[in-house]
Formats: structure tokens, C-alpha cells, sequence
């Protein structure tokens, strides 16, 4: 068992901010009864990744809870301050909903 601090998060680029939700999220899969392979995340932090830094996809057999809501589930992972500008603009560059978003409302995922 170990402890990570707020302060030890502020530290972390964006690379290992993400490498951490994703194996967290790979924990809380596990957790819930999927495989690990169930979650992806990984390569260039800088590569086009349609807004999707770490991503969920549950097995229909797996009833989402906790830190996974919904069987179809995308994380975008910013070792920054995002407000809702921001937020806003990553998610609909150009004033267009990204297709990751968009597909993840779809499939009714978070």
C-alpha cells in the first residue's frame, strides 16, 4: 500500500499523468471483473488521438461502477490547468464535436 500526494500528481507530466490514470484504470477494470486489456493508453502523448488519452471498453459482461461509469469510457489526461475554455475547445476544436466524443455518446459511454 502507498500514498500519492497532490503535490506528487503536480509534478507529473503529461506522459506519466497519463501512463498513471491508465494503469489505475486498468486496477479498476480488473476490479470490476474485465481484463486489463480491456484498457488502452500508451505512444506519443502527442500523437492525434481524437481526444481519447485512456480508454475503456468493458466487456458487455462487466457491469461498469466506480471510477469506470460506463462500459465505454475515454479519459483525456492534461498535467495543466484545463478550465472550461479549454475543455471546451479540446473537445470541439473548430466549434466540431470530435468523433471519439461523439462515437462514445453513441454508444451511451462516458
Amino acid at each position: 500500500m502507498f500514498e500519492i500526494t497532490t503535490d506528487q500528481i503536480g509534478k507529473l507530466n503529461d506522459a506519466d499523468a497519463r501512463e498513471l490514470v491508465g494503469l489505475l484504470a486498468e486496477q479498476e477494470a480488473i476490479r470490476n471483473g474485465a481484463d486489463a486489456s480491456s484498457i488502452t493508453f500508451g505512444g506519443d502523448q502527442r500523437a492525434e488521438d481524437g481526444g481519447i488519452d485512456v480508454r475503456a471498453s468493458l466487456p458487455d459482461t462487466v457491469i461498469a461502477s466506480g471510477y469506470i461509469p460506463r462500459r465505454q469510457t475515454g479519459y483525456q489526461v492534461k498535467a495543466e490547468s484545463f478550465g472550461a475554455a479549454k475543455t471546451n475547445s479540446e473537445m470541439r476544436p473548430g466549434d466540431v464535436l470530435r468523433d471519439a466524443i461523439q462515437a462514445l455518446g453513441e454508444a451511451g459511454g462516458a
